[in-house]
């Protein structure tokens, strides 16, 4: 098998069975998919062990292992050369192993190829921030050195889902770093950067799920830029070490502090701009409620209004039939000789 497809999986059972087929359905035959479940307490596994396919392997941990402890297990357990770590709500278009294997088979100085990818957004999810992804417009291959820059002024640019790497160079590097829960991915690939080149494929090849229940949210403001800062941080020494760059590193390192709190200053408007919107949403949507409320009431007096009708024609209509004609004589009767006095 030239490449394991490793999907981590914990309390998944909404989206699991789309990743999975779109998996099973590569163009390209020659791998395994191991399913390593982080125990988790739905359907998860059962969703996925419903699955008949000799390319598949589930295992589950005997106890939690968070994110970056998972992904370091699939590590451990993946028998091929190359890798893939798929996220358990994200689609995989049929030709992504082919297109990256291809890549990486014809490159060997290539550490990691990975592509642009699709959105698939759920109406429930806040407003995604598509300026975090690489969106080249052609396809590439840099200097990992070059790269390395890029991701340490711009940001994490590689989806994790999207990445396809060798599998020896994520263990020589120790895996992913247990302590970095957002950003563990994001100090790998740059540490990954500085071993060799990185190739990009500019067509999506990946759909990436934004749901309410993505992990990411809980980092999506000041705890994602330190974390992220924290992660280049510890890449920065292994740039120094591996390049023999004193100089260059230690202006990098300054760059980057200033960075940060550029970085910090854009969150809180970001903060502010999402409360903003929070409140227009809010405010629209007891506008329409209101509206709402006065419609069911118009309609209501509306339908009140037809009925008193009703009722005026029913009562003239019965007045007319019920009365007796001697009675109407006598009224008239009546009526004009209070007239003629």
């Amino acid at each position: 098998m030239r490449v394991s497809v490793c999907l981590p999986t914990y309390n998944g059972e909404a989206f699991v069975a789309e990743a999975v087929h779109s998996i099973l359905a590569q163009q390209w035959q020659d791998f395994e998919l191991l399913v390593l479940d982080d125990q988790s307490t739905d359907a998860t596994l059962d969703i996925v062990r419903s699955f008949a396919d000799s390319r598949l392997r589930v295992c589950q941990n005997p106890q939690r292992l968070g994110i970056p402890g998972n992904w370091n297990r699939c590590l451990r357990l993946a028998q091929s050369e190359f890798i893939c770590l798929f996220h358990q709500d994200d689609v995989m278009r049929p030709e992504n192993l082919e297109r990256k294997i291809q890549i990486l088979t014809a490159n060997p100085t290539v550490s990691l190829v990975h592509s642009a990818v699709e959105f698939i957004v759920d109406d429930s999810a806040p407003a995604i921030l598509s300026s975090w992804i690489e969106n080249a417009s052609a396809d590439f291959i840099l200097p990992g050195n070059c790269y390395f820059r890029r991701l340490l002024f711009r940001g994490n640019l590689i989806c994790a889902s999207a990445v396809v790497a060798h599998r020896r160079k994520l263990l020589d590097l120790g895996g992913f770093d247990e302590e970095l829960g957002f950003a563990c991915d994001y100090e790998m690939w740059m540490k990954l950067c500085v071993e060799n080149s990185v190739a990009f494929l500019s067509q999506p090849l990946v759909g990436y799920r934004w749901h309410e229940k993505n992990a990411s949210h809980a980092y999506r403001f000041e705890r994602g830029v330190e974390e992220c800062l924290l992660a280049s941080r510890r890449a920065l020494p292994y740039y120094r070490e591996r390049t023999g760059r004193q100089e260059e590193a230690d202006l990098l390192a300054d760059a980057l502090v200033a960075l940060a709190e550029l970085r910090r200053w854009a969150t809180r408007l970001d903060r502010g701009k999402t409360w903003l919107e929070e409140q227009l949403q809010n405010w629209q949507r007891v506008a329409e409620e209101r509206e709402k409320v006065m419609q069911e009431q118009k309609g209501r007096i509306e339908q009140l209004q037809g009925m008193i009708e009703q009722l005026q024609a029913a009562t003239e209509q019965l007045r007319r039939q019920w009365v007796p004609q001697p009675l109407k004589q006598a009224v008239r009767t009546l009526v004009r000789g209070e007239k003629g006095s």
